[in-house]
């Protein structure tokens, strides 16, 4: 456990003990005991570690000897194969840009992704649309919420991210004639990333 890279992480990011600990919903004294050693850094503790403190998964994991460098790297989330993508500020429309700004994107724990696929095209989410994800929200999904889910497969060391609606304890894809797998969240398999709190469609460059 590389306690203090993740301590100078927290002072360089401005995050708390207690900030860590609500994304995981626990008590602040279970982060302690994570950096001393005696409590293992699970899966679910480590995505909340890695969104207080925006680091890649597979780092966190790496850096809290969990995993090796190795096989840490195959477990960043399979994007190009998910329902949705971090959207890249850089090379989308002004108009997407001016949007996310105005829904507070770059705060800690709202990020813009933009729809990959279909899956919840019978929610009004097409391909292309996109959306706000309040990260700090995961732990507090209800039923029929849109959320963003990891869907794990640590036995071959894969990962992709899915769009969903949640129906606990289940996530459902509703696209027209496509029979679409139900998962179960487990908070080791498959997690809860984000909820959607907002999202729009832009045909303007």
């Amino acid at each position: 456990m590389d306690a203090a890279f993740f301590k100078k992480r927290q002072k360089t990011q401005g995050v708390t003990a207690d900030q860590i600990a609500a994304l995981a919903g626990r008590d602040r004294s279970n982060v302690s005991k994570i950096y001393a050693g005696q409590q293992k850094m699970t899966l679910p503790w480590a995505q909340a570690f890695a969104t207080a403190l925006d680091l890649p998964l597979d780092e966190v994991l790496e850096r809290a000897g969990e995993v090796a460098p190795a096989q840490a790297r195959t477990l960043r989330p399979g994007f190009s194969d998910g329902d949705a993508v971090p959207y890249q500020a850089q090379t989308g429309s002004a108009v997407s840009r001016t949007l996310a700004e105005a829904l507070g994107a770059g705060r800690a724990g709202l990020d813009i992704w933009q729809v990959r696929t279909n899956a919840l095209l019978l929610l009004g989410y097409r391909k292309g649309d996109m959306m706000l994800v309040d990260g700090n929200a995961a732990e507090r999904a209800r039923a029929g919420d849109v959320v963003l889910a990891q869907v794990y497969d640590l036995s071959i060391g894969a990962a992709v991210t899915v769009l969903r609606e949640y129906r606990p304890p289940v996530l459902v894809g509703i696209a027209p004639g496509e029979e679409m797998r139900v998962h179960v969240v487990d908070g080791t398999n498959v997690s809860i990333r984000g909820i959607v709190v907002a999202s729009w469609r832009v045909g303007l460059p």
